[in-house]
C-alpha cells in the first residue's frame, strides 16, 4: 500500500509538472501569437509607409503631367485662335474683293480697289509661323523606369531567424 501510495504520489507530481509544463507553453503560444500579430501590424504599417510614398510620387508625377498639358493645350489653343481670327479676317476681306468687282461705276471700283489692294497687301504680310514645333504634342518625357525597383522588391530577403 505504501508502494502504491508513493507511485500515486510520483504520479500525481509528475501530472502536475506536465500541467505546468503545458501551462507554459500555453502562454508560449498565447505570446506567439501576440508576438505575431504585432509584428504583422508593424510589418503593415512600413508597407503602407512605402504605398504613402509611391502614391505620393506618382501624384506629384500626374499632377506635373497635367500642368504641361493644360500649358500646351492653352498654347495650341491661342495660336487657333489667332489662325481663326486670321481666316476670318482673311474671307470678309475675299467677300469685298468680290463685291468691288461686281462694282458698275468705275470711280467707285478704284476707290476701293485701292483700298482693298493696300489691305490685301497687308494680309498677305502678316506672318502666321507661329506653330508648335514637331513632336510638340508629345508628352513621352514624363516617364519612369521603376524596372529595377520591381526586381529589388521581388528580391528582397525578409529576416525570418
Amino acid at each position: 500500500q505504501s508502494e502504491l501510495s508513493d507511485g500515486i504520489a510520483m504520479l500525481v507530481a509528475g501530472n502536475d509538472r506536465i500541467q505546468a509544463i503545458i501551462t507554459q507553453m500555453e502562454e508560449i503560444c498565447h505570446t506567439i501569437e501576440e508576438n505575431g500579430r504585432r509584428q504583422k501590424q508593424h510589418l503593415g504599417l512600413r508597407f503602407d509607409s512605402l504605398y504613402s510614398i509611391l502614391e505620393e510620387r506618382k501624384k506629384e508625377l500626374l499632377q506635373s503631367i497635367a500642368r504641361e498639358q493644360e500649358a500646351k493645350v492653352q498654347r495650341v489653343r491661342g495660336l487657333i485662335r489667332q489662325y481663326g481670327d486670321h481666316l476670318e479676317t482673311s474671307s470678309k476681306l475675299v467677300e469685298s474683293a468680290i463685291q468691288a468687282m461686281e462694282e458698275p461705276q468705275m470711280a467707285v471700283y478704284l476707290q476701293h480697289s485701292k483700298e482693298l489692294l493696300k489691305k490685301i497687301t497687308d494680309m498677305s504680310k502678316v506672318s502666321m509661323s507661329s506653330r508648335p514645333e514637331p513632336g510638340y504634342e508629345n508628352m513621352d518625357h514624363f516617364s519612369i523606369n521603376v524596372d529595377y525597383v520591381a526586381e529589388m522588391l521581388r528580391t528582397i530577403e525578409f529576416q525570418t531567424g
